[in-house]
């Protein structure tokens, strides 16, 4: 039974737009604002509850309630969302501590919206919910934004949003025509405001959960033709990483920063950019305590004045409040506005008051410059610390932990925070301080083999603190580094010691070879991994939820298949590892399964492409790819070189990796055994070098599927008779010959819709179907590529993952070694065991090349650090987060 009480933005926001345009856009999906307003209207009648649980719903919530709504970026939160304030309940947002807020404030209910359906939980007591007053005015609760774990919610009302959806709409200068996209998760409140002023200007929104640096994002921007783009400091420190040119789409208007302090220097270099891209660059400044936004600095006034937080919103006003033992130019920002919040709620009792306040002491030191009319921060006046753009209470961090240990300091800055506990473990402090604040444990240092540093007067020294922090580094080394880490799990893997909050998979160095192992631990580690795990920062990944990598039936899926079969594997991992068992046996005459090598081809087109093309900027993208030949070129060229100093087995072509153009006409030839490690590595070369180009990139980008298929088209072309090189035979193990194996893969990946995967389904059969004129071959290849095709990760059982993710690694030196292995071990062994033998010899060798080489690449890189690390400067101040 729906409430009386409807709140009038809501009501405004869908009643005054044009009925007709577009309102919210997912994917293929999209909503006018007729077609929202219906669906809300629709699921306000039942609380805007779609229940897939059975509950009696009229017997329920016929009462105004606080509901607690949690999910992704989706439609469907959306419509649950306004549906709830239409229904005039209150909705609590919340982010990844919905258990400790459900305990806090017990909510009638918990509603689960996401891309896959709405699901409902009603609360268990739901006579004490009922019983709760709420005050009229009250219309949606926040989190605070310090993410301490802390039940403490602000209390806004309709006129809060309201104000501020349309103060943000004027200086925007948001028109109908305006499309902006969800960068941020809707129950943060800036993420939410770009809803909010969006909608109040009749405007559209596309709704992703992607990130910034995921092609999948781009390609949203592009396709749905995306006016603006919001992010905090860290979601541009990702985009200078991996490719500030994501956001430069024709349609992009204006960027807007906000959610901490980004360094002038930065501001600076943004600004010019959006103007080279015709676009604008605001700085913001805001809390969740004035709903969103107190502050924006004009681009114009960026330039003169990068760090400064700018003028107040429309309807709002700043102003500086003295501070005993600070400058008279100086002094606490205070904001006045109809945007501020009620006040606090730390109890029940508190949702039943009005407003508690009229202005909002920011706690933000600040400066006035009348010559532009903008004010500047200088400071802090209580102790937070902003690390990653999330406000941190150090105070009561130090509260918390100073209940289990007898003394503790708690300091920091924005870089990192710094707790000292003396004769405490440092693994279990810094797993503490992680799952209370939310942030991975790489920015928490510990120091616990000294006592708390105190000034004269005994009172703790929190700049010495900080101090040790400085000391400890960020990233220890791997030594004293907590197990229970991403970082860990990359700077092992990779051997990359230099691994930082902004690193990804890629940007440091991955390719197919590593992600196996990878995958492998951080799937311990972290749970289920989202399928773009790759392309995720590390700071991502530490504050990811494992058991939420799924979404609605796909999670099903999983946990169905995880029951029945105990755990999914990567298809690509099944076919390399199906496809070099295949080349033993083949070659060993155990059994014969020809056409495992090309698959292999197939395969590693499409790992080149998920791992290689993702990469923004093109001389990261040229040592990407340069990497990824050398390090299948290195093991190939070691074994051939003991070969022709020990046996003289091979020639100079073949340690060349050029024998099959030089080599002699027959491939049975010894020389002719890396056939396959010299394509890829031609091919790899060629693509890295071609994407190099800046038109072609950009091509790419634009049109990834179609690309891709043309370069399968012109390829296809080298394999007809004019190309073969009077050598038909041969022409299967030549680059030109073959290389449209790798498109084809490159193509599977590029296959995101249905109609891509049908499409590029029936040319996997046209174009390998006779091509060997051996249909066992043909269907072999034909039939594990149509498997890439449809499905991305397989079910094992669980006791089979790991051995199958080490024989799909060890790959490359099973191939290299079988050649020289097997024969001795047939005469020594037998057929059958001397299979398992040679397997086992190429395992051997990858394991004892790896170990050394990451070795070498650590002792590298750690030498390279030390030899350029400068130590950042800490933040002066920052802004506090939306």
């Amino acid at each position: 039974m729906p409430c009386a009480r409807e709140q009038p933005f809501v009501r405004e926001l869908l009643r005054t737009a044009d009925p007709g345009r577009p309102a919210l856009l997912e994917s293929e999906r999209q909503l006018t604002y007729a077609q929202l307003a219906a669906a809300v209207e629709e699921r306000a009648t039942t609380l805007g509850l779609d229940v897939d649980v059975h509950v009696d719903i009229d017997a329920g919530l016929d009462r105004r309630q606080v509901v607690l709504l949690t999910g992704t970026n989706s439609i469907e939160y959306v419509i649950s969302y306004l549906a709830l304030m239409s229904a005039g309940h209150v909705p609590l947002l919340a982010g990844s501590h919905v258990e400790k807020m459900t305990a806090a404030w017990r909510p009638a209910a918990t509603v689960r919206a996401e891309a896959s359906g709405v699901a409902v939980d009603l609360a268990v007591d739901l006579g004490v919910a009922q019983s709760r007053p709420l005050h009229p005015e009250l219309a949606l609760l926040l989190s605070t934004s310090g993410s301490t774990g802390s039940p403490k919610l602000v209390r806004l009302s309709d006129r809060n949003v309201s104000s501020n959806a349309h103060a943000i709409r004027s200086y925007l200068e948001l028109t109908p025509d305006d499309r902006g996209i969800s960068s941020l998760p809707l129950h943060y409140c800036y993420g939410l405001s770009v809803l909010h002023s969006h909608l109040a200007a009749g405007a559209s929104v596309v709704l992703t959960d992607a990130s910034v640096v995921d092609p999948c994002f781009t390609d949203a921007l592009q396709a749905h033709g995306v006016t603006n783009v919001a992010g905090v400091p860290h979601t541009f420190e990702l985009l200078e990483r991996s490719g500030r040119d994501r956001l430069n789409v024709p349609t992009l208007r204006f960027i807007t920063q906000a959610g901490g302090r980004m360094a002038p220097e930065r501001v600076e270099q943004w600004v010019r950019r959006a103007e080279r891209w015709g676009a604008k660059f605001y700085v913001m400044y805001g809390q969740t305590e004035a709903t969103a936004r107190m502050a924006y600095l004009p681009p114009e006034i960026a330039r003169r004045r990068p760090s400064a937080i700018g003028r107040p919103i429309p309807g709002g006003c700043l102003e500086l409040r003295p501070v005993d033992g600070l400058p008279d130019d100086v002094g606490e920002l205070v904001y006045r506005g109809p945007n501020v919040m009620l006040g606090y709620a730390t109890t029940d009792a508190d949702l039943a008051l009005g407003a508690t306040l009229t202005e909002l002491p920011t706690g933000d030191i600040g400066r006035f410059h009348a010559d532009d009319g903008v004010f500047e921060i200088v400071g802090r006046r209580s102790r937070f610390a902003k690390p990653f753009g999330v406000r941190v209470d150090l105070d009561v961090l130090e509260r918390e932990l100073g209940r289990t240990y007898a003394e503790v300091a708690v300091g920091g800055d924005d870089e990192r925070l710094v707790v000292v506990a003396p004769g405490a473990s440092a693994a279990v402090v810094s797993r503490r301080v992680s799952e209370s604040i939310g942030l991975p444990g790489s920015l928490i240092a510990v120091d616990t083999t000294g006592p708390v540093p105190r000034t004269e007067r005994g009172k703790i020294d929190y700049e010495a603190v900080r101090r040790r922090g400085e000391a400890l580094c960020t990233w220890p080394d791997p030594v004293t580094r907590s197990e229970g880490s991403v970082a860990t799990v990359f700077a092992a893997v990779l051997g990359r010691p230099d691994v930082e909050p902004t690193s990804t998979f890629v940007s440091l160095g991955g390719d197919s070879l590593s992600y196996i192992e990878c995958s492998l631990r951080l799937e311990q580690l972290r749970g289920s991994l989202p399928s773009d795990w790759h392309l995720r920062s590390v700071a991502e990944l530490e504050v990811s939820d494992g058991a939420t990598s799924f979404r609605g039936a796909d999670r099903d899926r999983h946990d169905g298949a995880s029951r029945r079969f105990g755990g999914r594997i990567d298809t690509t991992l099944a076919l390399r590892s199906g496809a070099i068992c295949a080349v033993v046996a083949t070659h060993m005459h155990v059994l014969f399964f020809p056409g495992g090598a090309h698959l292999m081809l197939a395969v590693a087109g499409y790992n080149l492409s998920r791992f290689l093309l993702p990469i923004a900027g093109t001389a990261e993208r040229v040592r990407a790819g340069v990497r990824t030949a050398l390090r299948t070129a290195a093991p190939a060229v070691l074994w051939t070189a003991g070969g022709i100093l020990v046996a003289g087995w091979y020639s100079a072509g073949t340690l060349l990796l050029v024998n099959n153009y030089l080599g002699p006409a027959s491939h049975r030839n010894a020389r002719w055994h890396f056939w396959f490690i010299e394509v890829f590595v031609h091919v790899t070369v060629l693509v890295t070098l071609l994407i190099a180009i800046p038109a072609v990139r950009r091509l790419e980008r634009r049109i990834p599927y179609w690309f891709a298929l043309a370069i399968l088209v012109a390829l296809l072309v080298l394999r007809l008779e004019w190309a073969w090189l009077d050598d038909w035979y041969n022409l299967r193990y030549r680059t030109h010959g073959i290389a449209w194996f790798f498109a084809l893969g490159w193509l599977i990946h590029q296959s995101d819709r249905w109609w891509q995967r049908a499409l590029t389904s029936v040319l996997c059969l046209w174009t390998i179907s006779g091509f060997f004129n051996y249909p066992q071959r043909d269907w072999f290849i034909a039939i594990a590529l149509l498997v890439l095709v449809w499905v991305r990760d397989v079910p094992f059982p669980r006791l089979a993952i790991r051995p199958i993710a080490v024989l799909a690694t060890a790959t490359l030196w099973i191939f290299i070694t079988h050649f020289s292995v097997f024969p001795p071990l047939v005469r020594a062994l037998g057929r059958g065991w001397a299979y398992v033998a040679t397997i086992l010899v190429g395992i051997a060798a990858w394991a004892a090349y790896e170990r050394l080489s990451r070795a070498a690449r650590w002792a590298v890189v750690t030498r390279r650090s030390r030899r350029t690390a400068i130590r950042p400067e800490p933040a002066l101040a920052a802004a506090a987060y939306d």
